[in-house]
């Protein structure tokens, strides 16, 4: 009896440490100011030599735009052709390219894309991982997604650019 007591207890502590990130197969998700953002409807596209890789929940869209369509690190940034855009319920667009202003702290405009994987399946599905922080036009306003993945995000084209 106390070493099936010792194995639930051990389960739950290992249950109660995981990851706040849920896994769905196929999905996009990520902590979104540290809160779990999961899209509803997901889709990757080739455009321009590159993916777009989109994801969209609840009037929110998150877009990932690489200048390259293999595997690799893409580096985010205003220094950088690749790009994270997010736009809002409100259709408030922040995005990867845009400065902040010195006013609200010295947060970094940047973040990664990492392509780990395009299978063969038809469609094709794009596998990877995402973290950026992005700001308005104005600079004033600040968004952090962390932990993002894409899992199988079917290859099926037809997207374009938000702007």
């Amino acid at each position: 009896m106390k070493k099936v007591f010792v194995f639930i207890l051990a389960i739950f502590s290992i249950l109660s440490c995981s990851d706040e990130v849920r896994f769905n197969s196929p999905a996009m998700q990520a902590n979104k100011q540290n809160e779990l953002w999961r899209s509803n409807f997901f889709a990757a596209d080739i455009d321009n030599g590159g993916f777009i890789i989109e994801g969209r929940n609840a009037g929110e869209t998150i877009q990932l735009i690489t200048t390259s369509d293999t595997r690799g690190t893409f580096n985010l940034g205003l220094e950088s052709d690749n790009v994270a855009i997010f736009v809002d319920a409100d259709g408030t667009t922040y995005s990867t390219k845009n400065a902040p202003d010195p006013s609200i702290g010295s947060y970094p405009t940047s973040g990664e894309i990492i392509v780990e994987d395009v299978d063969n399946d038809d469609p094709k599905n794009v596998y990877g991982t995402f973290w950026f922080y992005a700001y308005t036009t104005d600079g004033l306003k600040v968004i952090n997604f962390n932990k993002g993945v894409f899992y199988k995000v079917p290859l099926v084209g037809g997207l374009s650019q938000v702007q």
